[in-house]
């Protein structure tokens, strides 16, 4: 018990920590009306890792806060609490996959290896609520004023690509590269 609550903790620290060193090395393109968070793909280890929920929040918060041209305390909880519960979510939703991989690692048979469905069903939710979170309200911190029904309809669109591709595009891979052992074993207890 003792161990797996210290696990979670380093996972958590770990993804927190990559998460937040990958938004400022590619900064130019993750702050703003369009942005591009390379760092969101980390949200795919949130279907293994139970550390990954509270490790993506605090990787959000930090970059968040840390930024230099920060857009307030709405963006700065705002888009961590919408990372947050996402990664909560695809944790939860990623129950029957961690299940298929456990068979899967036990048998190595091809029958119990999960499906490419069990895998991007959980993935979605980081996806559909930054989009819906963060998209909605990025207008309006950056506007200033009333943006237009249009412009903020621009803007979750724009959030939902960039979140589909940093997720679908490079979280998937990475997602696959872990669920081999030894990385997989530790996390599908």
């Amino acid at each position: 018990m003792q161990r797996d609550r210290l696990l979670t903790m380093v996972q958590g620290a770990v993804i927190a920590s990559i998460y937040m060193v990958a938004t400022f090395l590619t900064s130019a393109i993750s702050f703003g009306m369009i942005q591009f968070r390379i760092s969101e793909a980390l949200a795919a280890l949130a279907i293994l890792f139970p550390g990954a929920s509270i490790g993506l929040f605090t990787g959000c918060l930090l970059a968040n806060l840390l930024n230099p041209a920060s857009l307030g305390i709405v963006d700065i909880l705002g888009g961590s609490v919408a990372t947050g519960v996402a990664a909560l979510l695809t944790y939860r939703l990623g129950r029957s996959y961690r299940k298929k991989l456990r068979c899967y690692q036990q048998s190595k048979e091809a029958a119990d290896r999960p499906g490419m469905i069990s895998r991007l069903i959980p993935l979605t939710m980081p996806v559909i609520i930054n989009a819906l979170i963060v998209g909605v309200y990025l207008p309006f911190l950056i506007q200033g004023t009333e943006p237009t029904p249009a412009v903020v309809l621009l803007s979750v669109l724009s959030i939902f690509i960039s979140q589909a591709i940093a997720v679908y595009a490079l979280g998937l891979p990475l997602l696959l590269a872990m669920e081999r052992p030894p990385a997989a074993l530790d996390a599908i207890k």
